[in-house]
């Protein structure tokens, strides 16, 4: 039988740090959150019916998201009373996307990390992007200029290049993990990111294991959603294989539908040779002048 824990009202079924909707209420308290557990076993599976806490606006694998005021929203782990090694595995993943923006620092590309809320249950704060997420931004919304789609993308691009230069790779690069606020693109949810000593070489890293490039294969596909104004994304881990043609949609004649390709076929082989291609071609350099 297999346990599944799920919870009453859900909401915000992307990232988990997706932000819904507005709201003037606050987030009271500050322990984890968790609450007396109903159960049911429809078929072979256990399900766990947690209570939504106050003021949520998003609920993901690893936190809930709650208002603390206009300005500002708590990432509580998510909590199971009945499992404790479960509720230790979120803690830990919140510690480290804590520890991921610590080593980001500020960057306009990011959402702003606030603080730590509570240091027993590893809370902590961040910006509220009033705007939502990238996806439903683009389903809610009418398409921008292309200038504006361009300057987007390429701010994109630019922030996955510091965070790659960082020593961090994303790896949750989904158009849900991109928050919206004040009209500019912020990166959110690190808690399943992995974090490199300062020192390491990410070009062996990523040279060595494929799955450290799924992170282009992610912002290819962003690139896409915004050129088209049209939402796609392609999980990798759903069949464990990059895409197919017949997986993915038509570019012709979009905006850097030369990159988007390039990000679904595997051929940047790190962050950093995607965004040297991408500042090429706004340049109008070729790749053969590029090797001269």
């Amino acid at each position: 039988m297999t346990p599944r824990l799920a919870l009453n009202g859900e909401v915000g079924s992307g990232g988990a740090e997706t932000q819904l909707r507005d709201s003037s209420q606050s987030c009271e308290g500050s322990s984890l959150v968790e609450c007396s557990p109903t159960t049911e076993q429809p078929g072979n599976e256990t399900v766990t019916h947690l209570k939504q806490p106050p003021n949520c606006i998003s609920i993901g694998f690893s936190g809930i998201i709650c208002i603390a005021d206009e300005n500002t929203i708590v990432k509580h782990p998510k909590a199971n009373p009945r499992d404790d090694s479960y509720n230790q595995m979120l803690r830990d993943m919140i510690l480290n996307e804590r520890l991921i923006y610590e080593r980001l620092g500020a960057h306009k590309g990011i959402i702003s990390y606030l603080g730590i809320h509570d240091q027993t249950s590893g809370e902590i704060r961040l910006a509220y992007a009033k705007q939502g997420d990238l996806q439903r931004y683009i389903q809610s919304h009418d398409a921008p200029s292309e200038a504006s789609r361009a300057s987007w993308i390429q701010s994109l691009v630019k922030t996955f290049w510091y965070i790659y230069y960082r020593k961090v790779l994303h790896q949750d690069v989904k158009p849900n993990n991109i928050l919206v606020d004040g009209g500019a693109l912020k990166v959110t949810d690190f808690a399943n990111s992995e974090m490199h000593a300062l020192d390491v070489d990410m070009e062996e890293i990523c040279a060595n294991d494929p799955l450290s490039r799924v992170d282009i294969l992610g912002l290819g596909c962003i690139i896409y959603s915004i050129a088209a104004w049209r939402v796609f994304y392609y999980d990798y881990f759903e069949d464990e294989r990059w895409p197919e043609q017949e997986n993915l949609p038509g570019t012709c004649g979009l905006i850097y539908e030369d990159i988007a390709n390039k990000c679904w076929r595997d051929s940047y082989v790190t962050i950093k040779s995607l965004y040297e291609d991408f500042n090429d071609l706004t340049r109008g350099v070729t790749c053969e002048e590029r090797m001269d």
